[in-house]
């Protein structure tokens, strides 16, 4: 008669969830950054590994509880990327509760949207004209990997041979007149023949908008500079000429000309043949 009761058991269906939305405490990361992300669940649980979750363009590491409960780790960017669109998750079934429960997938089990910036900027040097004469000049482009932090990109940052150079300039508009590309005029010195230059960029200078360092130095092709104008010396092999003499006027140059020829001489009291060269350019004879 009455009823018969059993021992008490227990009843554990409830699967665990992460009970907030994983979190990092920077989700602007930049070369040399890292972030503690934490996750929270909605009670205790057991066997969870950093290699749980699925983590983007980086790592986690240093993996800790006091309470089973809540959980940190530092996430560490990878190297040499840029990308604005990451998150870390964690897949359901990576960790159970004390009832054996594994957890379920949630919106909570994603982190919101962080990006990544660890690509420090590159540079690279382009002249418009890169054999230049005297009076010629020429626009030198710079273009950057990605834009710069305003101001950070100066003529203090370049070492330029054999010339000068006006200040570097963009065409960006905008409060902080950000850019990737950046133009200026290059003048060679006068008097030089110098058939190997270049401009020299000092790219640790340069800081992109998450500012990142630029490493190292970049350099331009080479450019070749003559500005050095020619000159030349006349000499007449007989100085004192009478009735029937000839003599040999040799008009030599400091370096080889093209387009030189008796229009460009004046004779006084006589004429002279047709000039000709016999190397190159460089050393003209005529018969006066």
């Amino acid at each position: 008669s009455g009823t018969t009761t059993s021992a008490n058991y227990t009843v554990g269906t409830v699967a665990p969830t992460v009970s907030s939305k994983i979190s990092m405490d920077d989700t602007a990361l930049k070369a040399g950054d890292t972030a503690t992300v934490t996750v929270v669940f909605s009670e205790a649980v057991s066997g969870l590994t950093v290699g749980d979750f699925d983590v983007a363009n980086g790592t986690l590491s240093g993996l800790t509880t006091s309470n089973s409960i809540t959980w940190t780790a530092t996430y560490t960017p990878t190297a040499d990327v840029t990308d604005t669109s990451n998150v870390i998750s964690l897949p359901e079934g990576t960790v159970i509760d004390a009832d054996g429960n594994a957890v379920t997938t949630t919106s909570n089990n994603t982190s919101a949207n962080f990006t990544v910036d660890t690509a420090a900027p590159t540079a690279t040097i382009v002249f418009a004209d890169s054999a230049l004469k005297a009076g010629e000049t020429s626009l030198v482009t710079f273009t950057f990997s990605e834009k710069l932090t305003n101001g950070s990109f100066t003529n203090a940052d370049l070492t330029i041979e054999n010339g000068t150079l006006s200040t570097v300039s963009t065409t960006s508009s905008g409060a902080a007149s950000d850019d990737k590309v950046f133009t200026a005029t290059f003048t060679p010195t006068a008097d030089l023949e110098d058939l190997s230059n270049v401009i020299t960029l000092a790219n640790t200078g340069i800081t992109d908008l998450a500012t990142n360092a630029g490493v190292g130095t970049t350099s331009s092709a080479e450019y070749e500079i003559d500005t050095l104008r020619p000159s030349a010396t006349i000499t007449i092999a007989d100085k004192a000429l009478k009735v029937g003499e000839t003599t040999t006027v040799t008009i030599s140059f400091d370096e080889a000309v093209t387009g030189f020829a008796n229009a460009d001489l004046t004779v006084q009291n006589g004429t002279l043949s047709t000039v000709a060269t016999t190397d190159g350019g460089r050393t003209y004879t005529g018969t006066l």
